[in-house]
């Protein structure tokens, strides 16, 4: 946490949600908004008002955003396996398989609001379910709403996996092959 302006706001990644991370990721891709209006958005989701900068001379607020901005880099996001949600068990494995990339591909390239969990709703199966189910555009949707509540550090683990295998698998598609 961090105080600004006397207020308390979640700046790590383990203080957030995945529905937080997931609307300031949106305020930073913006690409409408410019620098200064995509901080005041930020604080302004995380309950400081925008007119409380007014009188703030640019100097501090730059200050600001800089302390805001300051990740703990010796932060560990251990990979977490299985989740309880609601009383049901929802594993996931460091593993996509072929149905898993082609809906992960296409939420990833939609980018819509709730990407990131929509993307670990993917990952992250119901254990009493069957993969007719687990797939079911209502049921991604549902478990997504729910994962939106969970810790953002669970998601690091699985979206760098995710951006490492899709960058991986399109590395590959472009090299020549050695037939």
């Amino acid at each position: 946490m961090i105080t600004i302006l006397n207020r308390e706001i979640p700046n790590q990644i383990d203080e957030l949600t995945i529905e937080q991370f997931e609307a300031i990721t949106d305020i930073n891709n913006n690409q409408e908004l410019d620098p200064i209006d995509k901080h005041l958005q930020v604080f302004a989701y995380l309950g400081i008002p925008e007119t409380e900068f007014w009188d703030t001379d640019v100097a501090d607020f730059v200050e600001m955003v800089r302390e805001f901005n300051s990740l703990d880099k010796d932060m560990d996001y251990p990979v977490v396996e299985e989740i309880e949600i609601e009383g049901y068990t929802y594993k996931a494995e460091m593993k996509l398989t072929v149905r898993d990339t082609k809906l992960i591909e296409k939420i990833a390239l939609r980018k819509e609001k709730g990407y990131v969990s929509e993307m670990l709703a993917v990952m992250f199966k119901r254990v009493d379910l069957s993969n007719t189910e687990h797939y079911t555009d209502a049921h991604i949707k549902q478990k997504a709403k729910l994962i939106r509540k969970l810790n953002a550090a669970i998601s690091i683990p699985y979206m760098l996996f995710i951006a490492n295998k899709v960058n991986g698998q399109a590395t590959q598609s472009v090299e020549p092959s050695n037939t």
